[in-house]
């Protein structure tokens, strides 16, 4: 899933749950306890053939299926009020197989998987404590919190949460969230007390006093290093760097630390101007053997373990290229499939209409000596038709990873173009959102190239999502 359309407000569903796009099939069991899922077909007639997995170059990391209720005894006190994770605090293997299920139904139904093989969803390899990112709203705390506080002795300026459904009220408290990572939830315990000592205000959006807004933090999963983001309405360098360096000495990693200012009054949880509090200028994350630096507005996969199972498997349909072959990275966030595409010997060129991501890629070509084959441009795809070297205008392969609105139309009609134009092209679309990968590949295989295998990797564990992989050939 990419970024591009989650510059929003947090609410409740933060983490990536959607309305469910149909019921789940009741003639198929649930997943057994352990990696060797069912592979039986559905009982329908005319379905496609589920496989079990299909071989490539690299390790496949295949999570085991567990009963995510009683995984080290965790489990998720405000589930009720969040409703981001519909299916945490159940079997983690049924849950699996519902989604699924739901999901393959509905791009069943839009008629596009009649000439596909359905590859049984890869499990996340951590069900829990996987996400390695947060985005959480700071206002100021409720009569009824600061009330709480005060029955045990202490005072209460600041709410750090989601937001309940159809409001601006944080109503979800995230500090025992299980399926953060442990640095993001240590990280937020201290953040909450260590910020009622200094003289920062949360922002209150209807007064329009204080300041602090939102607060972001991503960990690495190597090396559990952390990039932590203050948004603010206007400057407070002094207190946020103090603020910082206790935490520091209280033995968090913060390897990154920024101030954003963010003046608007519209929807979006960032602004464009960053400026370096402490630490490096990024992050340091490393992905299927490549060192990667992630900069605070890139996008990168909230869950790196399954990342690079999907990674890899892009990498195997891709196959290898020969030194005149071109690919396509379209929505290339910090360019990681670009750089696989890369090193596996094509000439990439990637593309990414967030510019700081668009620099981060193109650094992450110089880290890992993969500057000869690996070109980006800062630019939305709709809008990229014209700016293509020549060198780049016939890909051998396209591989595409839009946020949950999928593809525009008019690069919906490029593509389609592109494919009419040369049938050798194999396209490869990473999807998190089925409903929107589902009219995707209806228009394009107006072209006359089919899905031809469809597989699920459940990057969200609890939610009811999935990140969907489709690839299309003539």
């Amino acid at each position: 899933m990419n970024s591009r359309g989650n510059n929003r407000r947090p609410t409740s569903t933060s983490n990536g749950s959607r309305t469910p796009v149909g019921q789940s099939s009741s003639t198929k069991p649930p997943f057994n306890k352990s990696p060797k899922h069912s592979s039986a077909a559905p009982s329908n007639a005319g379905s496609p053939k589920i496989m079990r997995r299909a071989g490539f170059a690299g390790k496949l990391h295949r999570g085991h299926v567990i009963d995510a209720a009683t995984d080290n005894g965790t489990t998720c006190a405000v589930k009720a009020q969040c409703g981001s994770c519909v299916y945490v605090n159940t079997n983690y293997g049924e849950s699996l197989r519902k989604k699924f299920d739901q999901g393959l139904n509905f791009l069943r139904e839009s008629g596009v998987t009649a000439s596909a093989q359905i590859l049984d969803p890869i499990p996340s390899p951590t069900p829990l404590g996987y996400r390695s990112y947060f985005k959480l709203a700071v206002r100021p705390a409720t009569a009824s919190q600061k009330s709480a506080a005060e029955r045990e002795g202490m005072t209460r300026r600041f709410a750090i949460g989601l937001f309940e459904p159809g409001t601006h009220k944080i109503g979800v408290e995230m500090t025992g969230c299980p399926v953060h990572t442990r640095p993001l939830t240590n990280l937020l315990k201290s953040l909450e007390a260590e910020l009622e000592n200094t003289p920062i205000e949360p922002w209150n959006e209807s007064t329009g006093d204080g300041n602090l807004r939102y607060v972001a933090a991503r960990a690495a999963h190597l090396t559990s290093e952390l990039m932590l983001t203050f948004v603010v309405t206007k400057p407070q360098k002094n207190e946020l760097v103090k603020l910082v360096n206790r935490l520091r000495r209280m033995g968090h990693k913060i390897n990154s630390a920024y101030m954003n200012i963010n003046t608007s009054s519209g929807n979006n949880i960032f602004g464009e101007d960053l400026v370096l509090l402490a630490g490096s200028a990024a992050l340091r994350e490393r992905v299927c053997d490549l060192d990667i630096e992630i900069s605070p507005l890139a996008f990168f996969q909230v869950n790196p373990w399954q990342a690079g199972n999907l990674y890899r498997r892009v990498e195997m349909h891709a196959g290898q290229g020969g030194a005149e072959d071109t690919a396509w990275d379209l929505y290339t966030g910090t360019g990681q499939m670009a750089l696989m595409l890369a090193r596996a010997g094509y000439h990439c060129l990637g593309i990414e209409e967030i510019s700081a991501a668009t620099v981060d890629a193109t650094r992450n070509a110089q880290r890992n000596n993969l500057t000869a084959r690996a070109s980006f441009i800062a630019a939305r795809v709709e809008d990229s038709e014209t700016l293509l070297p020549e060198w780049a205008k016939k890909p051998k392969v396209i591989v595409v990873n839009p946020s949950r609105r999928g593809l525009h139309e008019s690069a919906r009609d490029h593509l389609s173009h592109v494919l009419r134009a040369d049938e050798k092209v194999k396209f490869i679309y990473v999807s998190c959102d089925v409903e929107t990968l589902a009219r995707d590949l209806k228009a394009l295989t107006a072209s006359g190239h089919r899905v031809r295998q469809i597989e699920a990797f459940d990057m969200f564990a609890q939610t009811d999502k999935l990140e969907w992989l489709a690839v299309l050939t003539k």
